[in-house]
């Protein structure tokens, strides 16, 4: 899609949105457009799916989502180049249910972070297979090809500091320095010794902050409204130095008495559970996960389970709930697009039937093809939840799991190789063969209107 085209679609999705008026903020993740609007009933959904280049819209999280598939960036920049409109790091939804809030607050925090994670554990996957390919692992490009595929989750809560200072609009600088302390190897270090531990007089909670993900969202949460209360009491003859000075004191304690130790009760009481359902049934999760894949990818919330999987991984150092059930959820779009695709006489079905087959079963992006083919034409999302749920009985039975981060699809499958050698990889290519069989023929079986597709569009 060109220049031109893109900045057409986006005036155009401006203007159905109610015009820049009516929009508060914008951003966007790998498909979607994000909108939080002044007036929600002044827009209608059916006539934002009417653009040409719009495969659906929706309004979750409060606000309304439009998908507009993998040239997404290539329209927010055109929109942005001409409307300048606000970025939506704050979140925008003071109105919001606190679901809506949580999950705004997932998507802008770790969304940036995610593509960096996957980054680390595909290295994570190359190394496995280096290894079995005979690769010397005492030798320095091993160790340091180690050290770029832990990098990412050793050193997550400075990115995540990063994400929240812009999320809450506070101090880059200062957030990552309070990162710099939950991770400064004196720190670790004692905490690590296994003795009391008090900072002026008050215990501090042994624990270790490496790869932590909620005690860093807290502490930069606090902070930024000790940042708001130093800018309004702090002269501003003396604010460039001391409210940077006075944020730290005062964060300090805060950070390593309260919302430090508070992050890690509420993450080890995330990983006692996980732990307790492994031991008293270690397939509902996943099946139950299988089931709702679909409805959480419309809807955008499956965001809410990105705490849930690095759990999986700091906890166990591997994920057998999310990303498995996902091999269903991505695979089956590549299916039903590839069903369509084989069988529709609709040119232009036919063209977006093969974009949308490469996109899910290459990258695991599924939005255009959930929005663009099942959601438009009903049936196909019908071959999709058979297609789920059949990936998710399969893999609890064979206990699937995916040992380094990422969503599945062609180029990440490797993620499934276990390190200590197994048959898991086999099981997970299995799993991936038998969803695109089963969606195929569900497809196929069931078939589909192909006449909601004007030839002239």
């Amino acid at each position: 899609m060109g220049t031109n085209t893109n900045a057409k679609l986006g005036k155009e999705v401006v203007a159905r949105l109610g015009g820049q008026d009516n929009i508060k903020s914008m951003t966007h993740c790998s498909t979607r457009l994000r909108v939080i609007l002044k007036d929600e009933d002044a827009i209608s959904l059916d006539d934002i799916k009417q653009i040409p280049g719009v495969m659906g819209a929706v309004k979750s999280m409060g606000g309304v989502q439009v998908i507009v598939g993998n040239n997404v960036s290539k329209v927010y920049q055109e929109i942005q180049g001409e409307f300048h409109l606000e970025a939506g790091n704050d979140g925008g939804v003071s109105e919001a249910n606190p679901l809506d809030k949580f999950l705004n607050m997932m998507s802008a925090v770790l969304g940036p972070v995610i593509p960096l994670v996957v980054a680390s554990g595909l290295i994570s996957a190359l190394l496995v297979i280096l290894k079995m390919a005979g690769m010397d692992t005492e030798g320095n490009t091993y160790h340091i090809l180690s050290t770029a595929a832990d990098a990412a989750f050793y050193f997550l809560p400075f990115f995540l500091a990063f994400t929240c200072a812009q999320r809450y609009k506070c101090s880059v600088v200062v957030s990552l320095f309070l990162a710099g302390v939950l991770l400064h190897p004196n720190t670790t270090a004692m905490m690590g010794a296994g003795e009391a531990v008090h900072f002026i007089g008050i215990p501090v909670t042994l624990a270790n902050y490496t790869s932590s993900l909620i005690p860093i969202i807290l502490t930069i949460w606090v902070y930024s409204f000790v940042e708001k209360l130093a800018d309004k009491y702090i002269p501003e003859v003396i604010k460039y130095v001391f409210k940077p000075l006075v944020s730290v004191l005062v964060m300090l304690p805060i950070t390593l008495c309260i919302t430090g130790p508070a992050g890690t009760i509420v993450g080890n009481l995330l990983s006692s559970g996980l732990t307790a359902l492994h031991q008293v049934a270690p397939w509902a999760v996943l099946v139950v996960i299988s089931c709702l894949a679909p409805l959480m990818v419309l809807t955008g919330t499956h965001l809410a389970m990105l705490p849930l999987i690095f759990a999986n991984f700091a906890t166990f150092g591997y994920d057998n709930t999310m990303f498995v059930a996902f091999i269903g959820m991505n695979f089956s779009q590549f299916a039903v697009s590839l069903a369509v695709m084989l069988k529709t006489k609709n040119k232009n079905l036919k063209q977006m039937a093969t974009g949308t087959a490469l996109t899910a079963f290459l990258c695991g992006v599924t939005e255009p093809a959930l929005y663009g083919i099942c959601v438009r034409m009903k049936k196909p999302l019908i071959a999709t939840w058979v297609g789920c749920i059949v990936n998710g009985i399969f893999c609890a039975v064979f206990s699937v799991k995916e040992y380094a981060f990422g969503a599945p699809g062609f180029f990440t499958m490797v993620n499934f190789i276990d390190p200590n050698g197994s048959n898991n990889f086999y099981y997970a290519i299995a799993a991936a063969c038998i969803t695109i069989a089963v969606t195929f023929v569900a497809t196929w079986i069931l078939g589909f209107d192909d006449s909601v597709y004007d030839e002239a569009v």
